[in-house]
């Protein structure tokens, strides 16, 4: 076993039919793109990375999770749209937005707080919630990708229900992370 494995929290999001069709007409749209999509059995909301933690830490961090799960109940949000991140100018990450949403916020940060007291580095940047649908590598027709964003930008996809917090290994492969539910951990119900 390794001395340490690479882990982060997150959220999962079950994608309803609006979300498969929506990232099924931006995967054709862009075919000839180099996006690396998403697949949408791993669509999930990160709520702190981890990075490289040992099998002690790992323990800790389910007693953290556990703890502050319990402190929250399910809860549901809306996912409204789809926005781009750029780096240098150029777009470089597809997502969908996520409606501003208080109790998301309060999870990502107790969750956030209790970790560093464990020696987990503290997030520097706010929280900015939103669902990663692909990483661009290179576009070679910037203003179509510019037309569809603005054609969906505004546009409501699906409302999401949260009822637990996964603690997940991301294993990285030649062909993309693979993550790896390590334990899930229910919130109180609605």
């Amino acid at each position: 076993m390794p001395e340490t494995i690479r882990t982060f929290i997150a959220v999962k999001i079950e994608p309803q039919p609006a979300l498969i069709e929506l990232l099924s007409l931006l995967k054709k749209t862009f075919d000839h793109e180099k996006i690396k999509w998403v697949e949408k059995n791993n669509l999930h909301l990160t709520l702190k990375f981890l990075g490289d933690t040992s099998p002690v830490q790992a323990d800790q961090v389910k007693t953290v999770l556990r703890k502050t799960a319990d402190n929250f109940s399910a809860f549901q949000f809306d996912l409204t749209g789809v926005g781009f991140f750029k780096r240098n100018r150029k777009p470089k990450v597809l997502f969908l937005n996520i409606e501003k949403n208080e109790t998301l916020k309060q999870l990502a940060a107790e969750t956030d707080a209790r970790l560093s007291e464990l020696g987990f580095e503290k997030e520097q940047r706010e929280f900015n919630p939103h669902l990663t649908l692909g990483r661009i590598k290179f576009l070679k027709d910037k203003s179509r990708f510019y037309e569809i964003i603005k054609t969906y930008k505004n546009h409501f996809i699906q409302q999401v229900k949260i009822t637990e917090v996964i603690y997940y290994q991301s294993i990285l492969k030649p062909a993309g992370a693979e993550y790896k539910s390590i334990e899930k951990f229910e919130m109180n119900s609605f």
